[in-house]
């Protein structure tokens, strides 16, 4: 179809490529249009001035300025304000549409242009333009044109009464408003706004104004137009806009928020905590970034398929905002009750951080690390699968480790990767190594490396039944702090802080020979059929001689291999496949027991599960505690149980705390428990009272009872 006419249209181009050019020309002159290029803006002023094009098409981005200049320079060039101008951009963002608008545009196209329908874009534009034209030239012609369109169109006079009311075929059925006031026909705001125009008070320059109808789904968005004409009417052309406003809504939400999870994304984040760290400057507070990452994430992905990808992303993003919805950290002081704030948004790929505001140090950070680390515990129902996943954050303060968001975001990212040297699923402040910690950290580590050379630390054990005769056959070495000042001080505040600073390997070191020294110690009094459990860290199981620190501990007490039993987790397991399962090979062959501690909690291959010579499974207490009330503990723990006889290991549940949990498990046939239905930790001297009071051990009806057997303080 070709939109020729008498001179044919001319369109003027302005653009700097020259294949655009070159294919918009071609297309526009098959079309019938005479079309003229320009490629910078010197140029395009000059042609616009030698003959005024019927419709320009315009670059935004032009060499030496740019397309919003010139267009408003065209605009100022007479008659230049009657001449459509069509934006052209790659932008997809609604800063760049709007802007355009601003200027003076008419319209504007998205490049890549697609370009059988440019032809039909243009002339359709310059039929609009004709119209209007018409309007303003003869009263009766516009009556013509106007009821062809989709807009409603009043007359007003210099009063503000209605002269005309215009609709097109399809409105005809609508009452006249012709008569009313204009405060009977729109809102408050556009009706004094064409008042004024009306009367001459804000001059002739034509201007638009956006207004709304109605509430919640019923609403429909107008755009008014006042053209004040020549014989002092003015013209008010309304335009439902509401499909239009919805479009400009998706395109916002697609610049701004993640489309899989619909958290922010990383630009409306900066932009958030941009102001947000404006007021935290301006009000003296602290707040706190937090950089998540999903251990292992790309295995899921790989193993499972992109879809139970997306579906684990969509879960972590629901727990993240419900663990981190606004709550208040700490009772602030009475005359300050200012609630911590939480905002969560996902960068990309497995990598999502949480700002949190109004927090006063560290302590409240991490137990909101902590918070998040106990919510991703539970499994997630992800595309029929049953997932556990854990994560490694990294944390940065506002203002002791940076005051720009940026800045914040990279030290935080620093320290996730700390985190995860660390072992994974756990959290690290930026400072330690990499800047200075506040007072309180340092002096934990200070206090943590003197209790360790004073000797402060103890051992405390929890004993473990074997289910099928009730007598306790061993127990788990449990490492406790209790400090001069501060009492006792919880294992998940200093273990954490041991591995940072790397005492956590000598700790660990330490630990095994006690356990070796308190074995050889039970053999001479009648108590040589007892093992003792120790976990083992990251960071000790990597070291080059751990295999022979152990055994030579082992000679060194004269203790047989199989009463040492070490507990590995499956992040451990999973670090480095080839040099784990050699390590644990050489365990093996000299008689050690070796046990997957908190099973469940990690995402490892059964293929690789059956690779690793390991005795024993561990279930995580996570999966125990609700097994009597949640269907899908029990049919995990089950599962776990059956699994574990397929491949013939022993599975251990740990975190037993009532009657109801022993029984399931005694049901499915786990071989043994711990937890403080049978007994707390406690130190070595109430353990050996309990091991010799009669009847010895715990019989099947001991084990029954709803009360810890043993009263002793942890």
């Amino acid at each position: 179809m070709q939109f020729q006419s008498d001179p044919r249209r001319c369109v003027l181009i302005i653009d700097d490529d020259p294949a655009f050019t070159l294919l918009a020309s071609e297309t526009l002159q098959q079309a019938g249009f005479d079309a003229r290029t320009a490629s910078n803006s010197r140029q395009a002023v000059a042609s616009f001035e030698s003959r005024v094009p019927d419709l320009v098409l315009l670059d935004v981005e032009l060499p030496g300025s740019n397309g919003f200049e010139l267009c408003a320079t065209l605009r100022l060039m007479s008659p230049g304000i009657d001449v459509p101008i069509v934006m052209v951009t790659g932008h997809d963002d609604t800063a760049s549409i709007a802007q355009a608008y601003q200027v003076g545009a008419t319209d504007f196209i998205h490049k890549p242009v697609l370009w059988p329908t440019l032809a039909h874009r243009i002339g359709f534009i310059l039929r609009a333009r004709d119209n209007m034209r018409a309007l303003q030239a003869s009263e009766r012609n516009n009556r013509a044109l106007l009821q062809a369109l989709p807009d409603t169109i009043f007359i007003v006079d210099r009063h503000g009464v209605l002269l005309q009311h215009i609709t097109g075929d399809d409105k005809s059925h609508r009452a006249s408003l012709v008569g009313k006031q204009l405060e009977q026909v729109l809102p408050a705001g556009v009706a004094s706004a064409a008042r004024q125009a009306a009367s001459g008070a804000s001059g002739r320059d034509p201007s638009t104004y956006e207004f709304s109808v109605g509430r919640g789904k019923e609403q429909r968005s107008f755009e008014a137009r006042l053209r004040p004409q020549s014989d002092g009417t003015l013209l008010i052309v309304t335009r439902d806009t509401t499909e239009r406003q919805k479009a400009k809504a998706r395109i916002e939400y697609l610049a701004y928020y993640d489309i899989l999870t619909g958290l922010p994304n990383r630009q409306q984040f900066v932009r958030e905590a941009g102001g947000a760290t404006r007021t935290a400057r301006e009000a003296g507070r602290s707040m706190a970034l937090l950089y998540l990452d999903l251990d292992r994430f790309k295995r899921i992905n790989d193993n499972l398929g992109h879809s139970v990808g997306d579906a684990l992303l969509k879960n972590v993003a629901r727990r993240l905002e419900q663990s981190t919805k606004p709550f208040e950290l700490v009772p602030p002081p009475p005359d300050d009750r200012r609630a911590a704030q939480a905002r969560v948004a996902r960068l990309g790929g497995d990598e999502f951080v949480v700002l949190l505001t109004d927090v006063a140090d560290e302590a409240q950070t991490a137990a909101v690390a902590n918070r998040i680390r106990q919510s991703l515990a539970e499994p997630l129902d992800c595309g029929g699968h049953r997932l556990v996943v854990t994560p490694s954050i990294g944390i940065a303060m506002y203002p002791q480790d940076g005051t720009d968001i940026e800045d914040l975001l990279v030290k935080a990212d620093m320290a996730m990767y700390q985190a995860k040297d660390q072992g994974r699923n756990g959290y690290a402040f930026y400072g330690h190594s990499m800047a200075v910690r506040s007072l309180g950290r340092l002096e934990l580590e200070n206090d943590l490396r003197s209790a360790f050379q004073n000797g402060d630390f103890q051992i405390f054990y929890q004993p473990k039944v074997e289910l099928s005769t009730g007598a306790i056959i061993g127990v788990e070495a449990l490492l406790r702090w209790q400090h001069a000042t501060r009492g006792w001080i919880a294992p998940d505040v200093f273990i954490p802080v041991a591995e940072e600073t790397g005492l956590i390997a000598e700790l660990g070191d330490w630990v095994i020979r006690e356990a070796c020294k308190q074995l050889n110690a039970w053999a001479s009094e009648g108590l040589a059929h007892l093992s003792i459990a120790v976990n083992v860290s990251v960071q000790q199981f990597a070291r080059a001689d751990f295999v022979e620190s152990v055994l030579r501990a082992l000679w060194q007490y004269g203790v047989k291999p199989e009463q040492l039993e070490l507990e590995i987790t499956e992040s451990l397991l999973m670090r480095n496949v080839d040099d784990t399962t050699a390590c644990m090979k050489r365990f093996r062959a000299a008689g050690v027991t070796l046990s997957i501690d908190d099973f469940g909690t990690g995402y490892s291959s059964l293929g690789y599960l059956r690779q690793f010579p390991v005795d024993s499974l561990k279930i995580d207490r996570s999966f125990v505690k609700d097994l009597h009330t949640s269907d899908d503990d029990a049919a995990i723990c089950a599962a776990i149980i059956a699994m574990a006889r397929e491949l013939k290991l022993k599975v251990i549940a740990e975190g037993v705390a009532n009657p109801e949990q022993l029984e399931f498990l005694r049901t499915h046939g786990c071989d043994q428990v711990q937890g403080y239905l049978i007994s707390q930790p406690i130190p070595v001297g109430d353990l050996e009272r309990l091991l010799r009071s009669p009847p010895y051990g715990v019989s099947k009806e001991k084990a029954a009872v709803s009360t810890p057997l043993v009263d002793a303080t942890p």
